[in-house]
């Protein structure tokens, strides 16, 4: 059976939507509680761009510590084929209908399930919950989804492969981004037929 790679839509990064720093946020608080807010902000930011910089450093070509943006949309395309391909042998080993369209619900706590009808729901709902690497597996290639998408609407064709280190790159996502969508929950995963696994639908 002939298939095509995932594709994915990625709806609502159409706008910019102004950020505020830690220096622009009010704390209405006594000077100590203050400081401690502020450096609580500091912090948060500064896993969020460690996590980042990990995400990235997956996309590195030859091992090396700097990237471009189309690395990153590389890294995406790649990921996409291969969860693809895998999951699709193992579904039809089980026996299941490929052919058949089914949409996936895919939530970041872990799991992914069978939207609507489908014959083998069941079974593909008993594939995922023995499988939790491969619902893992999904989730970051949907974050690097995500990464891509916000790139491609903020950058021409020349930033795109323009070439940073991944501590620059998560700093530029850092404010770039709502890098808590990369943990959003909710999103249907839609398969559509032979091209299973169409898009991603965020709904947040």
């Amino acid at each position: 059976m002939s298939t095509k790679p995932i594709e994915q839509t990625v709806q609502g990064y159409t706008y910019r939507r102004s950020r505020k720093t830690v220096s622009d946020s009010e704390f209405p608080l006594g000077p100590e509680q203050s400081k401690n807010r502020r450096d609580e902000v500091a912090s948060s930011g500064a896993v969020m761009r460690g996590y980042l910089r990990d995400l990235l450093s997956s996309a590195t070509p030859d091992n090396s510590r700097e990237l471009a943006f189309v690395d990153i949309e590389a890294r995406y395309d790649d990921m996409l084929k291969t969860w693809n391909d895998e999951v699709e042998a193992d579904l039809e080993s089980l026996g299941v209908d490929t052919s058949a369209a089914f949409r996936l619900h895919y939530d970041s706590a872990g799991s992914a399930t069978v939207i609507g009808e489908h014959p083998d729901r069941e079974m593909i709902n008993a594939y995922f919950s023995a499988n939790p690497d491969k619902v893992e597996q999904l989730g970051r290639t949907l974050q690097f989804g995500k990464l891509v998408a916000t790139a491609k609407n903020r950058l021409s064709e020349q930033d795109m492969n323009r070439t940073l280190s991944t501590d620059a790159m998560a700093w530029w996502y850092s404010t770039n981004m709502n890098t808590q969508d990369l943990f959003a929950p909710g999103g249907i995963v839609v398969g559509a037929g032979f091209t299973p696994y169409k898009g991603l639908d965020i709904r947040v």
